[in-house]
């Protein structure tokens, strides 16, 4: 749930914003009152909602622990079975992952739009943190190291024992690195840069869910998971906040004799 924390401090930047309804055409994407009052009023719900039901999450029981037997793991999970590791590693991506949106600012035009860009990273964060802990909360996966024997049983006793799926490092890095790529992709023209940008967005999660499978946190279809729906909010929330134009909504007649006719055409 860091993602909900760090949202908290956005929240002052969302409510500050000068630019709510004012549609430039000039600019890539724009803030409208009543979308993002929908975007951040079901994300607060979504993230009370989450962090009730991680709240009730039970740690494991020895009982339960001493009857878990490997096998009944289907065979394409089953490899990541193995003992508790520390992911230095994958806590490293995920935090720098945090701060990519700031190379928002060497871009004069981005810089210009960084409160608007702020905003939309916000909810980001807010949408991909309250849905990820509502799964958690719901599934509650044990995660591949608790089957393990060599494991510390201390590590096994935790409530994060219970939330492998979907992965929260995955899914964070994907919906943040998406977030960035598709943001850069709007203003800026270059296709070889396009490319590289791309190609590091597409990597950079895939690196962070190998890295927790190898470390036994999670089972392959928890990154999976995680790392499309990450890829998904980071994507669709600017997408769902471009500046299609003052040509959202044309008229167009016709005439077919004896029919006159009127269409209305509406980009979404």
């Amino acid at each position: 749930m860091r993602s909900l924390k760090l949202f908290l401090i956005l929240q002052f930047i969302i409510l500050t914003s000068f630019n709510f309804g004012q549609e430039n055409n000039s600019k890539p994407f724009y803030l409208d009152f009543t979308r993002e009052a929908v975007l951040i009023g079901s994300g607060t719900a979504a993230a009370v909602t989450a962090l009730v039901i991680l709240g009730n999450v039970q740690t494991i029981t020895l009982e339960e622990i001493n009857s878990l037997n490997p096998a009944d793991v289907n065979g394409f999970d089953r490899g990541a079975i193995g003992p508790y590791k520390e992911d230095y590693a994958g806590d490293i991506l995920l935090y720098s992952a945090y701060l990519l949106p700031l190379t928002f600012l060497a871009n004069e035009e981005m810089n210009k739009d960084f409160l608007d860009l702020a905003v939309m990273y916000g909810e980001v964060l807010l949408i991909q943190g309250s849905i990820n802990g509502i799964v958690k909360g719901t599934a509650q996966r044990i995660r591949p190291y608790v089957y393990d024997a060599n494991s510390p049983i201390s590590e096994k006793t935790t409530d994060k024992a219970r939330r492998s799926f979907f992965s929260g490092h995955t899914s964070i890095t994907a919906a943040i690195t998406f977030f960035t790529a598709k943001v850069f992709t709007e203003y800026i023209e270059d296709n070889t840069a396009r490319i590289l940008i791309w190609s590091g967005t597409v990597l950079y999660p895939a690196l962070v869910a190998l890295l927790r499978v190898n470390t036994h946190w999670h089972f392959p279809t928890d990154v999976m998971a995680g790392y499309v729906f990450g890829a998904l909010v980071g994507y669709f929330i600017p997408e769902l906040h471009k500046n299609k134009g003052s040509d959202n909504i044309s008229f167009n007649t016709s005439y077919i004799p004896g029919r006159p006719l009127l269409s209305i055409q509406i980009k979404f």
